[in-house]
């Protein structure tokens, strides 16, 4: 697998650390074309403590706008043809006012952070790639799924992992439609301006992650922040209000962990292909379970099964040898997918109780009438004495 850093990308929700002063994809927003800048500070693959992908979103409408402000900034500021976060530096005082001039942008900023420094102290990932390609699928997603009119501007000096697998990336998941239009392009920050502030941006929110200041560039930047993600999570990430639970975190790490353990040792092309295909894959409903449907389909225009197979076939030879083999695997009415959070887990729960509890309350209607009607000489639950003891609680009356 290469070590893409944009396949299966952008889009954090529920399990990554969400700071949210607006939510940019609201009701209200989606309706006008937007624009899209995204550059990346830091490097996902040298020993870089923080990774940063920043997307700077504009209507349309605002771009000449914000362009004209942009170079008023620079001039005010005395930092020439190009804002460069790398330029400023240290500076905290200068850093700290460019920031507070940045405010008055009518972008706002989408800010994606990888803390690789606690990946291995948490246990890591057997493939690092699947961290960020699950980390910006999701920030993607969320950013632009929901907008159906946008060009997306991606800085052309980025890595090379960044470009080559964006626009596959975006081809694949967010395909057009009549009432859509998405357009990618490449540029520089002096051909498209607002890719500066992306890296600014960027830049700033890596330093102060780091530590390598205080917190009052960051700070003075609120106001603008649409969405700041941060993963892996830790408790002292320091003012970044969170709406995520430790637990979220917690069962995607070790759910995903498990599931890669599998993957770096499953030898069937069939089985690491679904494991693969959930693990990475954007899920056809808003909580990400993927339709059993979607599953075949893939498979199928793979060329790794016959068209004949059907979902009873992928869930008794495909998901259940996935299940045995230790992959842990949440089933919804939704379809499937690798557990990111407690409500996916309760879900599960779920799914199964409805789908068992009705089952067990006829068998042992049917064992207390057999049992009463043979005068108590004969249980049927004899024949399996675990299923027995698992119903127990059923026969005192505990469970209806």
């Amino acid at each position: 697998m290469r070590a893409t850093l944009v396949a299966y990308s952008l889009c954090l929700a529920r399990y990554l650390c969400i700071t949210s002063v607006r939510d940019i994809t609201e009701s209200g927003e989606n309706d006008m074309r937007k624009r899209i800048h995204i550059d990346e500070s830091g490097d996902p693959v040298l020993n870089d403590d923080c990774y940063v992908i920043c997307a700077v979103i504009n209507d349309e409408n605002d771009l000449d706008h914000d362009s004209a402000l942009l170079r008023e900034i620079r001039n005010k500021h005395g930092v020439g043809k190009e804002l460069k976060s790398s330029k400023v530096g240290s500076n905290l005082k200068r850093r700290k006012d460019i920031c507070e001039s940045l405010g008055q942008l009518r972008a706002r900023f989408v800010v994606m952070i990888i803390m690789k420094s606690r990946l291995h102290k948490n246990g890591g990932f057997r493939f690092k790639s699947s961290t960020y390609k699950h980390c910006q699928r999701r920030l993607f997603e969320k950013i632009y799924k929901g907008i159906s009119q946008v060009i997306v501007v991606v800085d052309t000096h980025g890595s090379q992992d960044f470009m080559d697998s964006f626009a596959p990336y975006i081809n694949k998941h967010f395909q057009q439609d009549l009432f859509s239009s998405r357009e990618i392009k490449y540029s520089t920050p002096i051909e498209s301006e607002l890719l500066q502030v992306a890296d600014f941006v960027g830049g700033t929110v890596r330093r102060f992650m780091e530590k390598q200041e205080d917190s009052s560039a960051f700070d003075t930047l609120k106001p603008a922040l649409g969405m700041v993600h941060v993963w892996p999570r830790a408790k002292e990430d320091p003012h970044i209000d969170v709406d995520t639970s430790i637990e979220d975190q917690l069962v995607f790490r070790h759910c995903t962990h498990a599931a890669e353990e599998v993957l770096a040792r499953e030898k069937d092309r069939v089985l690491a292909e679904t494991l693969q295909y959930l693990l990475y894959s954007v899920g056809d409903e808003d909580d990400g379970f993927i339709y059993g449907d979607a599953l075949l389909e893939h498979l199928k225009n793979e060329g790794l099964i016959e068209l004949n197979k059907d979902k009873g076939w992928l869930r008794s030879n495909v998901i259940a040898k996935l299940r045995n083999n230790g992959a842990l695997i949440s089933a919804s009415r939704d379809g499937y997918k690798i557990p990111s959070s407690v409500s996916d887990l309760e879900k599960f729960v779920g799914f199964v109780a409805q789908k068992t509890m009705p089952y067990l309350k006829k068998v042992n209607d049917m064992r207390e009438s057999i049992y009463v009607g043979l005068a108590g000489k004969y249980d049927m639950l004899d024949c399996e004495v675990g299923l027995k003891d698992l119903m127990a609680p059923m026969r005192a009356g505990k469970i209806d």
